[in-house]
């Protein structure tokens, strides 16, 4: 008997040594035909150079440990939910992308998915000239349920032959244009800080100052700014198995941030210097500001910055982990916040994905219900963090400053844009 369990062992141990050169061999090919270099660049998380990835491998391969991604847990958790299937207030969805809509999901479909959740009305930001001018003829079919942004471009100030100063004047004129055919507020995308860079290799400040033409010319038309600025914390940090969003960083290398310029406190700062500067100008913080894991930081923001408000797009997963601090948050700054859903990724028209409907009644059961343990918007289309969150059971008056009053008092309407562009 023992010497055969003492062949058995020997029997694994030799498979597994097996197993191992196997692994290194691929290594060894992947290094041989792209070079140590170039694999390194392509794939920054790559495991063939590391010993400690190889021996994950392994472990994968023989059984005992599984991929992350396939650690699906279906919970045995049973408590008591609510159902909820519409917004207790015609609300307006301030945070929309029309443009990354499958075509599957037209914009009739998503018409009808609005009207099943009580969605009033929808801001659109894709604000480039075509993006633009496409929603525009969608507002056009239906009244009163499209609202549209105009975005600079960025990228051609920068890229202009004649200085970025013309490029921003030429930016302001297409902001003119965009309020001549409707456009009722701003959008700023986060390359604004993390991308442009300028003719001398240098990366576009949030705050640059040649850029004042584009937040003085929004805020004497009454156009709310809503700026994306940085990135999750989490992006910003080391990708490694410490990390809350390792998946996620795994999957998408290029949204790590770690070791690169600028630092996100650098970015914070240089927003900050910009809502100093304008205040005459009213800005919306994309995401929460991108500080939806630190709820006081956003207070201090909204304490000093009367022209600051925060919208609630893709945050309810950070947010509902932390319900007792969110809801005091929403209480105390009640007028301050617009519900926004960043709508548009990842959605299907149809079947057991996350349809219109679906991502609209996931936002309303998050404000309006106590549930618990309930899987926040996007679950498993996009992974946000390997948790589920807890209802925030808002008071009406809250919820209707939330998905309505705020919204209303924030962006004008066409006619007062209309009004004040022909002052100018």
């Amino acid at each position: 008997m023992a010497a055969t369990s003492g062949s058995r062992s020997g029997n694994i141990l030799q498979r597994r040594k097996g197993l191992l050169l196997g692994l290194i061999a691929v290594g060894l090919l992947a290094v041989a035909g792209l070079g140590v270099r170039e694999l390194v660049q392509r794939y920054p998380n790559q495991g063939f150079l590391s010993a400690e990835r190889l021996n994950d491998a392994l472990l994968i391969l023989l059984g005992t440990d599984v991929r992350l991604d396939r650690y699906q847990p279906e919970p045995v958790l049973r408590v008591e939910r609510e159902q909820v299937e519409r917004a207790s207030y015609p609300a307006t969805d301030v945070h929309w992308h029309l443009e990354s809509q499958t075509k599957e999901l037209s914009v009739e479909r998503l018409v009808a998915a609005m009207d099943a959740a009580g969605i009033q009305r929808i801001v659109h930001l894709g604000g480039l000239p075509k993006e633009f001018k496409e929603a525009a003829a969608y507002a056009a079919r239906y009244p009163d349920r499209f609202v549209l942004f105009v975005k600079p471009d960025f990228a051609a100030a920068v890229r202009d032959e004649r200085g970025l100063e013309a490029g921003v004047a030429d930016q302001v004129k297409w902001m003119e244009e965009a309020a001549r055919l409707g456009a009722r507020g701003v959008k700023v995308s986060k390359s604004l800080g993390m991308g442009q860079r300028i003719q001398n290799g240098q990366l576009l400040a949030v705050d640059d100052p040649r850029l004042d033409p584009i937040w003085e010319t929004a805020g004497k038309l009454g156009m709310p700014v809503l700026i994306h600025t940085g990135d999750p914390e989490a992006f910003f940090r080391k990708p490694d198995g410490n990390n809350e969003r390792y998946e996620e960083m795994l999957r998408n290398p290029k949204w790590v941030r770690y070791g690169k310029e600028p630092s996100l406190e650098e970015l914070f700062a240089q927003r900050e210097r910009l809502l100093a500067r304008h205040p005459r100008t009213n800005f919306i913080g994309a995401h929460f500001g991108m500080q939806e894991d630190d709820l006081t930081q956003v207070a201090a923001l909204l304490d000093r910055f009367p022209n600051y408000y925060v919208d609630t797009a893709a945050v309810a997963h950070a947010l509902g982990r932390q319900p007792v601090t969110a809801r005091a948050f929403f209480l105390r700054y009640q007028d301050r916040i617009l519900f926004g859903s960043d709508g548009g990724y990842g959605l299907v028209a149809d079947g057991p994905g996350w349809t219109p409907e679906r991502l609209f009644r996931a936002y309303v059961e998050f404000f309006e219900t106590s549930n618990e343990y309930i899987a926040y918007p996007l679950w498993g289309a996009y992974n946000q963090g390997r948790w589920r969150i807890y209802g925030l059971d808002l008071p009406d008056d809250v919820l209707e400053k939330i998905y309505v009053a705020n919204a209303a008092q924030l962006i004008p309407s066409h006619e007062a844009v209309a009004q004040r562009l022909g002052r100018r």
